[in-house]
């Protein structure tokens, strides 16, 4: 996956952009600059990846990130995720961890004691990413990785607002995230699907 952000991020974002790089495999982060969406579809598809990720900011941080297909005549938005929030790796307690420079499968599952609602998202972050969801069931994550022989999970959270996204490295830390978190309150997919938040819980939504 090719990762960057719309114009003018700020330090923040650009931190944000860089943890991810450190959690999907073989990722790579890219300075926006004045390229356009063509330029960034183009430099994707010349290195290789097939998803294209937008990090977009709203008052400093990030707000909203969009996943592109990548193809040279198929090219398509997939679908967006909108966020409550971040926390970055340095500020759950990680610092200077490493990108993974080798081709290793992206696995989706779920906390424990979570409910449909995260598992239909794990299918959504899997379409999204182009990982692997992998139902849960009494599995520790450990077990889960030996299985499909790869280091990072992402693992789909309860949240109050909401659900979130961690991520774990198992060549760092067995046992606790590295991060980032983030904290989604609405994603929408480009054919239709979608999940808010407030209306799963029942909040009416004022309209003016």
């Amino acid at each position: 996956m090719l990762i960057t952000t719309s114009h003018r991020p700020t330090r923040r974002t650009r931190s944000f952009g860089h943890d991810l790089e450190k959690v999907f495999p073989n990722s790579r982060y890219l300075t926006r600059g004045k390229k356009t969406l063509h330029d960034l579809l183009m430099e994707a598809y010349d290195m290789g990846y097939e998803r294209l990720a937008i990090i977009n900011v709203w008052k400093g941080n990030p707000l909203k990130i969009t996943f592109i297909k990548v193809s040279p005549t198929d090219w398509g938005y997939l679908g967006y995720l909108y966020l409550h929030g971040i926390k970055l790796q340095r500020e759950i307690g990680f610092k200077n961890v490493r990108p993974i420079r080798e081709e290793m499968p992206f696995v989706i599952t779920t906390a424990k004691r979570t409910g449909l609602d995260h598992v239909s998202f794990g299918r959504v972050f899997a379409e999204l990413t182009g990982g692997i969801f992998v139902p849960r069931k009494n599995y520790s994550l450990q077990t889960i990785g030996d299985k499909y022989n790869t280091d990072i999970l992402g693992v789909i959270e309860r949240h109050p607002r909401g659900m979130a996204i961690n991520f774990h490295r198992l060549d760092i830390d067995r046992e606790n995230p590295v991060g980032p978190l983030i904290s989604v309150k609405i994603w929408i997919m480009e054919d239709g699907r979608r999940w808010d938040y407030k209306e799963s819980l029942g909040i009416k939504v004022r309209k003016d």
